[in-house]
């Protein structure tokens, strides 16, 4: 009887959705099928989910996680702008789930609110997922999230009964790396003075004297240039003409690739990857550059391929 459905949710998803995946092999769509369906065409408000006094599972707060848009831009009550922040900012700096802790992360990347940068920064400095009570390093095998969640790119976790109920004593490298990176490219979606300052520690751009904790992960630091790259602030184009500076002689093609790339999405500059041309761009006095629409950016791609 289910086959028909489950033919029809398969050919509506083909486009290679994995949170739908997720949900057709999911335990609630074993046990409630027809609801668990309806929710896929039309889901519920993801306001009213993580507002909800309810108890919602780790799948359901994901879920809400990934559709949220910012009720300030989207017709919402100044009421629910601050309870969706306050649910966030706890998700995403204190919640046991590490997986949970990168979707809020991700939606906070999305508001305008200029609060969402400082969570941000929170969320980063607290990916360890410690307790403030616990000094020790985190066990490999100890980590909080909530099953069945998709993760992306994320590492795996365990089975839930291997974790404990009194809530994170730390996350495994992987895990820490993951959210820093999340975090990082969240904040340079949020074009804050702060948030390209913060990645700035994180990506080299700050000086050999100050460095954020993480900075020596090549992944969080290339995640922090391409937060850099896409933080359409003055502060950002010096960080990352620094960050091309220090890496010349070290040859490292990825860092200084996207650390080159970033130069140009903000300046408009077509200038090579030399750092004397880009510290005379700074010294020049910076000018943000309009932001491309999809159709030069699409143009601007085939010529570099064509170029290959």
């Amino acid at each position: 009887m289910l086959r028909p459905m489950l033919i029809a949710c398969l050919v509506g998803t083909s486009t290679g959705c994995a949170g739908s995946w997720d949900t057709l092999t999911s335990r609630k769509f074993r046990e409630h099928p027809f609801k668990t369906t309806g929710e896929m065409w039309s889901p519920e408000d993801p306001v009213a989910v993580l507002r909800s006094e309810t108890l919602r599972t780790g799948d359901e707060r994901a879920a809400a996680m990934r559709r949220l848009k910012e009720p300030a831009r989207n017709k919402g009550t100044q009421a629910d702008q601050e309870a969706i922040l306050d649910v966030l900012a706890r998700a995403a700096t204190a919640d046991s789930s590490p997986v949970l802790r990168m979707e809020a992360v991700s939606a906070l990347g999305r508001f305008e609110d200029p609060r969402a940068a400082g969570i941000l920064m929170a969320a980063y400095q607290n990916a360890h997922g410690r307790r403030a009570t616990d000094p020790t390093p985190p066990k490999a095998d100890i980590i909080q999230a909530s099953a069945g969640v998709s993760a992306g790119r994320s590492p795996t976790v365990g089975p839930t009964e291997r974790y404990p109920i009194t809530g994170p004593t730390g996350y495994p490298p992987e895990w820490v790396s993951s959210i820093r990176c999340r975090a990082a490219e969240s904040l340079g979606r949020t074009n804050r003075p702060e948030a390209a300052k913060f990645l700035a520690t994180v990506a080299g751009g700050a000086g050999t004297d100050i460095e954020a904790e993480g900075s020596d992960d090549r992944d969080i630091r290339l995640a922090a240039i391409r937060g850099l790259g896409n933080c359409r602030q003055p502060e950002a184009v010096v960080a990352l003409a620094q960050v091309l500076t220090a890496e010349a002689s070290k040859k490292d093609t990825a860092i200084i690739g996207r650390t080159h790339e970033g130069l140009v999405r903000l300046t408009g500059k077509k200038l090579p990857p030399e750092p004397q041309a880009w510290n005379s761009v700074v010294q020049a006095g910076i000018v943000i550059a309009p932001e491309s629409s999809w159709f030069e950016n699409a143009v601007d791609q085939a010529m570099f391929w064509q170029s290959k």
